[in-house]
């Protein structure tokens, strides 16, 4: 005799299908949960004589960098990322301090800083964070002829390395004088891969524009507008030798030189001199509110694309703040980011130039 089969009723069966979908659910969000935590990167910071703020996060890990921030409370903060890839993260703290950081999947790191000495701030945790913590003790009493040696051997030895190509850029090419040859041959002892990471790419196009702008080369067109929101270009100096300086609103060094450049104006008013001052602020309003500044001289401009701005790229700036003399035949003349040196090609020029109209009356 067959065994009667039982039939639930829909409302058991509907229950049932209903309980099922609920832990099917369940253990989806927790594959899930399990996944985002394998891609998290986990930043913690401590930062003496900073008790509330923001800090921004710049993200360079596509051509266009991505922006976020970080709440500071009681001098700490967490910060959390997810990404797949090793990527790059530039920390810009209230007055301009910096600190670069790298993030990579499952990975914690502890910031350690002193507002009093940021330069001795500290990074733990994470291969490439510990390295570049390793190599600052490291290079810290050096000089940068030393540092940049360090640099060399470093990449030599970690070919794929994401550090090499934030050294290369720190130590060879932010400096007041770069070492355009040393970035070329740095870049060749990488691997393939790491020559197509968005900073060595970006510190390329730079050494295009630097060997197009180099001394000896011209500068023969460009185009900015100026505070009043009119065009200034290079032959509207015609007949004197111009001085363009490239600074920044955020850098000390950069609105100290404007200063001393305003007492340089002063002096050769009488000479055959004119000053273009290119500011790489992004911020409007802080630049509009800068120029309210009487101690700032003319001309200013800015175009507000920052190190993108076509002036910029133009006459190939890597580090600031920056002075390119021209001729008043617009050729390059020296590039410097010491305004004594500046100062002194400047009066020998003049000096030249006085003799030689001397000698053509006679």
């Amino acid at each position: 005799m067959l065994e009667q089969v039982k039939t639930l009723p829909l409302s058991e069966i509907a229950y049932m299908m209903k309980t099922t979908a609920s832990i099917f659910l369940t253990l989806l969000l927790l594959l899930a949960a399990c996944s985002n935590k394998e891609r998290t990167f986990t930043l913690t910071g401590h930062v003496e004589g900073l008790t509330e703020g923001e800090a921004l996060v710049v993200i360079s890990d596509t051509a266009y960098a991505r922006i976020d921030t970080i709440v500071i409370h009681e001098g700490q903060f967490t910060y959390e990322l997810e990404t797949d890839t090793t990527t790059q993260l530039l920390l810009v703290f209230p007055g301009g301090r910096l600190c670069t950081v790298f993030a990579d999947r499952h990975t914690e790191t502890e910031l350690r800083a002193d507002t009093a000495d940021w330069e001795a701030f500290t990074l733990k945790g994470g291969r490439e964070n510990d390295a570049w913590q390793q190599f600052r003790d490291s290079v810290r009493s050096k000089s940068l002829p030393e540092q940049r040696a360090a640099v060399k051997e470093y990449i030599r030895a970690n070919p794929f390395s994401p550090l090499g190509a934030h050294l290369l850029n720190r130590y060879y090419a932010q400096t007041p004088e770069p070492d355009y040859e040393g970035i070329e041959e740095n870049v060749e002892l990488m691997s393939g891969k790491l020559q197509d990471n968005q900073l060595v790419q970006e510190l390329r196009r730079y050494l295009d524009d630097v060997i197009k702008a180099d001394s000896g080369k011209y500068i023969s067109t460009f185009r900015i507008k100026n505070k009043e929101g009119k065009y200034i270009n290079a032959y509207q100096y015609g007949g004197k030798y111009l001085l363009v300086t490239f600074w920044a609103s955020w850098q000390p060094e950069g609105l100290k030189l404007q200063k001393d450049i305003l007492h340089l104006k002063e002096e050769k008013k009488k000479e055959k001199v004119a000053f273009i001052n290119v500011s790489l602020d992004t911020d409007k309003q802080t630049w509009e509110d800068l120029q309210k500044n009487d101690t700032l001289p003319d001309e200013q401009t800015c175009d507000f694309d920052g190190w993108e701005g076509t002036v910029v790229k133009r006459f190939g700036v890597t580090s600031l703040p920056q002075m390119v003399l021209l001729s008043p035949q617009r050729k390059v003349l020296l590039r410097s980011a010491r305004l004594e040196e500046v100062s002194m090609q400047l009066d020998s020029l003049l000096k030249n130039d006085k003799e030689r109209e001397k000698s053509k009356r006679k």
